[in-house]
């Protein structure tokens, strides 16, 4: 009996196992999506994270982290930056290099 009773235990694992490898990567539906051949990638990428934090490597090499306030047609402005919560950012989207977000946690 207790052979039967841990092949099925058995068994029942290996279906179920299976059964989660088989499954396909779900995307969430609201996780946004950005043109990369697009000019303007890196607007999009700023206007998608209205209100959330980013972090912005820009061509110096220099970061900025900080909430995304606005975005213009030819800036960004960050609020509460990382380390000067009481100061703001504006800065060309021209001298961004990119945009750093966080997408998922553990």
């Amino acid at each position: 009996m207790n052979r039967w009773m841990a092949m099925v235990v058995c068994a029942m694992a290996l279906i179920f196992n299976l059964g989660l490898a088989g499954m396909p990567t779900m995307v969430s539906a609201d996780e946004p999506t950005v043109d990369l051949n697009s000019p303007d990638a890196i607007k999009s990428a700023l206007e998608q994270q209205v209100g959330k934090r980013v972090k912005i490597k820009l061509e110096s090499g220099h970061d900025l982290e900080g909430k995304v306030a606005k975005v213009g047609s030819h800036a960004v402005q960050l609020a509460e930056l990382a380390g000067m919560e009481f100061f703001d950012a504006t800065v060309k989207l021209e001298e961004i290099a990119a945009v750093i977000v966080k997408v998922r946690t553990k």
